[in-house]
C-alpha cells in the first residue's frame, strides 16, 4: 500500500506546474495541419489514444499562444464535459483509427 501511494504521488506530481503557464507547443495554427496533429509533427505520442498521459488537463489550454482571442475559458470547460474524447474534434485522431 506504501508503494502504492509513492507511485501515485509520482504520477500525479508532472500533472501540476502551478505557475498556470500550461504546456506551451507554440502557435498550432501556424503547424502544417494546422490544429491537427501529424505524425511528424508528433512522433512521440502519435497512434496513442490516452492524449492526458502526457498532456494533463490542467496543464493545456491555458495561454492563447495564437494570439486571436480564444475563448480558453469555455474550451477548459468543453474538455472537462467531453474528456479524453474532446481531442480529437479540434487536433485529429492522432493516428489511433490509422492502424
Amino acid at each position: 500500500m506504501k508503494y502504492l501511494l509513492i507511485v501515485m504521488l509520482v504520477i500525479c506530481s508532472g500533472c501540476f506546474s502551478g505557475d498556470d503557464k500550461g504546456q506551451d507547443y507554440g502557435n498550432l495554427f501556424e503547424s502544417t495541419d494546422y490544429l491537427v496533429l501529424s505524425a511528424q509533427e508528433h512522433p512521440d505520442g502519435w497512434g496513442r489514444p490516452d492524449c492526458f498521459t502526457c498532456h494533463p488537463v490542467n496543464e493545456i489550454h491555458r495561454v492563447d499562444r495564437t494570439g486571436s482571442g480564444l475563448p480558453l475559458e469555455d474550451i477548459q470547460n468543453f474538455v472537462n464535459d467531453v474528456g479524453i474524447d474532446s481531442c480529437a474534434i479540434c487536433h485529429g485522431d492522432n493516428g489511433v483509427y490509422q492502424q
